[in-house]
């Protein structure tokens, strides 16, 4: 794919007017080429019809429209889930998935190449930090994916890839472009954030007044066992971690995603269950257990029948239970999920909560 100066995918529409202004065309250039990226979802420059051939010709010369190659792409019949791998301009990769559950349709993007955060269940972390990814390489990622898939995604993750916290300004500034009503148009519910826990970005998160959904990506009950799996935990322990998690959700009237990764002989003992309601019981939540997708290093997802005691054990919890269903594993992609409710009227009153508020 032909790369062409400044990567103009990624702009607001302020900097696409100043852009405008900039090559001496009228503002509401900016504003027209906005609606041609962002609703209408141009691909070429030579679908943009109201703008004349001179400008359209002069736009083609010096900024890039699309940049990302797709290198490969896994179809799961089993599922109706979809991979995609990503080239980067400089050869780098990237995965995303299409995850379709009923009208509810759900892309896991990435936010950078890489990961510095080492986490022992993970390939990503195994690769190191390599990038951060712009805010135009995040975006694009749904565009090409609603194109090829010939509908509109409901949903999006940032669940792939990287930890979105470590490229907070990026991700921030794409989750922005997403949930624009005047561009791409998502609701704010519909995006959610997941990160391993940088605290510090989660306080700054909830202080900027982000309407994006959050979710934590818990995965151990217990400090000592979690720094092993999850190193981030010397730095930011798991009482600092859920503290910030529940500032967020009083701040937000809005419970918060725990995840909480499955793995057979790690964390899925009853005392790991005990451990887990008593953590999240003050905190406004939902908690997802996810079994592991695949094994690696030596792990495993436990079997049906313990991952079936292991949701009894926890259904104690005063809060919403989720068990996310497999999807996708033939192909090592993302899953579905399948909800088993769990509500406390006491506990979702005292956080002015309804039961509805999901």
């Amino acid at each position: 794919m032909k790369t062409i100066g400044q990567y103009i995918l990624g702009m607001n529409q302020e900097e696409l007017e100043n852009l405008a202004e900039g090559l001496g065309l009228p503002k509401f250039r900016g504003r027209q080429l906005y609606k041609w990226i962002y609703v209408k979802e141009a691909d070429s420059y030579s679908q943009m019809t109201d703008i004349s051939k001179d400008v359209r010709q002069l736009l083609s010369d010096n900024f890039s429209l699309r940049t990302l190659k797709l290198v490969d792409k896994e179809y799961s019949p089993a599922s109706d889930t979809t991979k995609y791998l990503w080239e980067l301009t400089d050869g780098r990769r990237v995965e995303s998935v299409w995850i379709p559950d009923g009208k509810r349709k759900t892309i896991c993007i990435s936010s950078q190449v890489g990961c510095a955060l080492k986490c022992e269940f993970c390939q990503t972390g195994r690769m190191g930090f390599i990038k951060d990814l712009q805010p135009g390489e995040i975006v694009e990622q749904i565009l090409r994916i609603r194109k090829d898939q010939g509908e509109a995604n409901s949903n999006v993750v940032f669940m792939g890839m990287g930890e979105p916290f470590l490229n907070y300004d990026n991700v921030i500034k794409a989750a922005t472009l997403m949930t624009d009503k005047d561009g791409i148009g998502l609701a704010n519910k519909k995006v959610t954030i997941s990160t391993a826990g940088i605290v510090p970005r989660i306080r700054q998160f909830t202080s900027e007044g982000h309407k994006m959904r959050l979710a934590i990506s818990l995965n151990h009950s217990n400090n000592e066992e979690r720094r092993w799996l999850m190193p981030i935990t010397k730095k930011y322990p798991i009482d600092e971690l859920l503290d910030a998690a529940k500032e967020w959700a009083v701040t937000r009237k809005e419970r918060v995603t725990i995840e909480y990764v499955l793995i057979a002989g790690v964390n899925d003992s009853q005392e790991n269950a005990k451990e887990l309601v008593k953590l999240t019981r003050n905190v406004p939540c939902k908690i997802n257990v996810i079994p592991l997708n695949s094994g690696d290093e030596g792990m495993q997802p436990p079997s049906a029948e313990k991952i079936e005691l292991f949701m009894s054990w926890i259904s104690k919890s005063p809060w919403m239970i989720t068990l996310r269903k497999p999807k996708g594993r033939d192909i090592q992609a993302a899953c579905g999920m399948l909800y088993a409710k769990n509500e406390s009227k006491q506990l979702l009153e005292k956080y002015h909560f309804t039961k509805n508020n999901d």
